[in-house]
């Protein structure tokens, strides 16, 4: 049996851009992004200039506008923005559905999606432009619970529907003052929260209660911070020092053409130079892909690991 194709309902709901209202009949309807920004993301704007928020603002508009236009009239503006749009969606199978798609929940919230691409016939993704200059990790987890409220909001307005790949458009290309460009152009995937957390959230907020999250960093991980970043400053200096002796040492061995040093304590052993070969197994499989390589490939358990970026 055919899966039968579902078409998106409309959500009844007015959206007045100018005043950025949302109104279902006499009522008007609460936004996620400004929840969020009270529950969540209370410090996002502290010490960003007004002036430097709104220019943003308008950037971000206009390449929203330029995108829409493609999308809806196929009018391509000739502007980077958009052949990077093109382009990703080319390489990520991307087929336009809707802009600024309007969800609700039918009684307190309501917010605009800004593309929803057609899976199959009972499968969205979900995508978010965003063009800020730096995708930070604040910013990635507030798109993260932006994209995964409107995943609970599409379901729950769609009842048959379900949402597939959630995901950032980052894209950007701007003139610096050096002449060149600022210019990002990613896919950036999303991992989705939770739908009854999300809730959660949203009931949370209607309460006046403020909402704990569940993936906030402890307090105890958060209070070792400068701790953190004083040993990996430490390592850094340390790591350069040993490095800077290791290259005059080297210069002094080559010099004199010894290969080995002994101490008390420790043996310097120079190594000679060489040339280093290695198989390439991506270009083989290319140039053989009638070769079924899965009995040759062994595999083995990789530990978990922590990253930390300052």
């Amino acid at each position: 049996m055919a899966t039968k194709r579902i078409e998106l309902k409309d959500s009844g709901v007015v959206f007045n851009k100018e005043l950025h209202e949302y109104l279902l009949k006499d009522k008007q309807l609460s936004g996620i992004t400004g929840m969020l920004q009270r529950q969540l993301f209370p410090d996002e704007f502290d010490g960003v200039p007004e002036d430097m928020i709104v220019k943003a603002a308008e950037y971000g508009t206009n390449v929203h506008i330029s995108i829409e236009d493609f999308d809806k009239n196929w009018i391509n503006d000739g502007t980077q923005e958009v052949a990077d749009y093109i382009e990703i969606c080319k390489n990520n199978g991307l087929v336009h559905e809707c802009s600024e798609y309007t969800i609700t929940d039918g009684k307190n919230w309501a917010s605009n999606i800004d593309k929803v691409y057609r899976a199959d016939d009972t499968t969205f993704d979900i995508g978010d432009i965003k063009t800020y200059g730096t995708m930070t990790s604040e910013k990635l987890e507030k798109a993260r619970w932006q994209l995964s409220i409107y995943a609970y909001l599409f379901e729950l307005q769609n009842k048959k529907a379900k949402v597939g790949r959630l995901f950032i458009m980052h894209l950007r290309n701007k003139p610096k003052k050096d002449g060149t460009f600022d210019h990002i152009a990613d896919l950036i995937p999303i991992v989705r929260i939770p739908s009854e957390i999300c809730k959660e959230l949203l009931d949370c907020d209607l309460r006046g209660e403020q909402f704990e999250n569940p993936y906030s960093i402890p307090e105890e991980i958060r209070n070792q911070e400068s701790e953190i970043r004083e040993l990996i400053q430490t390592k850094n200096e340390v790591e350069e020092r040993l490095s800077t002796l290791k290259s005059k040492i080297l210069l002094e061995m080559e010099m004199m053409d010894v290969k080995s040093w002994f101490t008390d304590t420790m043996r310097l052993t120079r190594k000679l130079p060489g040339i280093r070969t290695s198989f390439d197994l991506q270009a083989f499989k290319k140039d053989h892909p009638d070769i079924d390589f899965d009995a040759y490939m062994k595999t083995s358990k990789v530990a978990g690991s922590l990253v930390i970026a300052i």
